[in-house]
């Protein structure tokens, strides 16, 4: 389990002001903390599901071995190499197709394809229960976030990511600055319920990101902060790694990232709708959600579990 560390900022919107107040409403709002924010943090160890299952990839990868063989077999009798260079072909063919398949996966490049290609829906005539694209902007609910390292107020999720340089044994696998592999070290992951204004309809729905709700962030993480072999760490980066009992003096060779999503970007939803009681609700599905098979990509269907969230690009409003 990935450390939390002191990723769990947050501060509750309308909030009563005054001390008498404060202390009135601090059991109040620290079960409400409890209740709203949901910790992603081992979101970010866990990678996407394979497209194709492990044991048909090896079957796979044994025929082809098979027809390798007999390739050869035909080969050293008949004297005749057009079977042994099909069957090379084939082999090669298929190779690239699965690690294409498994890097499209692993990289989520699959879900943010099929996320830019599903056409918008609109609160006002989308049913009940429907799978629905919402795009519009963001605003924060009852709980807001504030993001680990950067201290950026008003978001709806936070995502800060620690990584050091791999190692074997007590030696860097480089010896020199640069880093050729690098591992998780901390992860601090939020979300929160929100909002998020329908850009169709006008209309606004609260998004269940929040209690524990299964939630597919598509957000990168900005680069921050990169070490190397005697970098002197700045004191914000000490403190940080001191509020977190990360040791300084290891970090010789790191990466600190952060993304967030803050309250007025514009921000693509994708679940299950719900109308009950006349307010409209993203809920996550029920059971994974299939890509489909992208023929002219070559790209197997992928599965997500949960609320799909991705950034936006802002229409081009015209000015130059």
């Amino acid at each position: 389990m990935l450390p939390g560390g002191g990723g769990e900022e947050w501060k509750r919107r309308g909030a009563p002001a005054g001390e008498d107040a404060a202390d009135a409403d601090a059991d109040a709002a620290t079960s409400a903390s409890a209740a709203s924010l949901n910790d992603l943090c081992a979101t970010a160890a866990a990678g996407a599901p394979a497209p194709f299952p492990t044991a048909a990839a090896w079957a796979v990868a044994a025929l082809l071995a098979v027809g390798l063989g007999v390739g050869a077999l035909v080969l050293a009798v008949v004297r005749s190499p057009a079977l042994l260079v099909v069957a090379v072909l084939l082999a090669a063919s298929v190779a690239a197709f699965l690690l294409w398949n498994a890097a499209a996966a692993a990289s989520g490049h699959a879900l943010r394809r099929f996320v830019d290609g599903l056409q918008a829906s609109s609160l006002r005539v989308a049913a009940d229960g429907q799978l629905v694209k919402i795009t519009g902007f963001v605003s924060c609910g009852d709980i807001s976030l504030i993001s680990s390292y950067e201290k950026v107020e008003n978001c709806v999720y936070t995502s800060t990511i620690l990584r050091k340089c791999a190692r074997w044994g007590s030696m860097t696998l480089n010896p020199w600055n640069r880093c050729s592999k690098w591992k998780l070290a901390h992860a601090e992951r939020f979300a929160a319920d929100f909002y998020v204004a329908d850009a169709k309809s006008g209309r606004r729905a609260l998004v269940k990101a929040g209690h524990h709700s299964k939630v597919v962030p598509l957000i990168d993480e900005n680069l921050l902060v990169t070490t190397s072999r005697g970098t002197e760490l700045s004191s914000t980066l000490e403190h940080w790694l001191e509020e977190r009992n990360l040791s300084s003096e290891e970090a010789q060779i790191i990466r600190l990232e952060e993304g967030y999503i803050r309250e007025g970007m514009r921000l693509s939803v994708v679940g299950v709708l719900s109308k009950k009681n006349g307010d409209a609700v993203i809920l996550p599905p029920l059971e994974p959600q299939s890509t489909g098979f992208v023929l002219l990509s070559c790209l197997l269907p992928s599965y997500f579990d949960g609320i799909v969230l991705r950034l936006a690009a802002v229409p081009n409003s015209g000015v130059s």
